[in-house]
């Protein structure tokens, strides 16, 4: 997936230079899209990867799927559901106000600065992790808890305030 998608933008001319990590990240701490990665397949914890998706493609084998796509959050998530998701954890340093009007969007910080500035915008503030108020294991129960809540009806923080960005179609491939 990787070497198709580099070849393409090699095809295409594009100089994708400062794209990624975009500037909010950079900003957060990250220098390269190396970093970023390394960064998101640390949030998987120890669960190996059991298939590589192409876009919007619904999982055949259970386990952590990773889906060939964008980094983009409206496209990302809208790709998520149209393969089936019914919830999306996003978890986010910087703060992101996205939503989508198929599937609901839990937004989840353990950045202080984040928990505060953006209150509104997070359904679960993580950052007692740092203060060890409690544990990672708690943190875990916590969203276990609110993820069964969401699916049982409780709008997120994104839908209260009517978000609902989305992506239907590209004309190409985004970064």
């Amino acid at each position: 997936m990787f070497d198709g998608y580099m070849a393409e933008i090699e095809a295409s001319g594009a100089n994708l230079l400062g794209s990624q990590p975009t500037q909010g990240n950079i900003r957060g701490g990250l220098s390269t899209i190396e970093e970023k990665a390394l960064g998101n397949i640390a949030k998987t914890g120890t669960v190996p990867v059991v298939d590589a998706l192409e876009p919007a493609v619904t999982p055949t084998r259970q386990g952590l799927n990773f889906m060939d796509s964008s980094s983009a959050a409206a496209e990302f998530i809208t790709l998520m559901g149209a393969a089936g998701a019914a919830v999306h954890l996003f978890p986010t340093g910087q703060g992101n106000i996205v939503g989508n009007p198929i599937v609901p969007v839990i937004k989840i910080t353990a950045n202080p600065l984040t928990a505060r500035t953006m209150s509104e915008h997070i359904d679960l503030d993580v950052s007692g992790l740092l203060w060890r108020e409690y544990t990672l294991p708690d943190a875990g129960n916590r969203l276990a808890d609110l993820m069964d809540a969401t699916a049982n009806g409780r709008l997120t923080c994104a839908e209260t305030l009517g978000h609902r960005e989305y992506v239907i179609t590209k004309l190409y491939r985004s970064a």
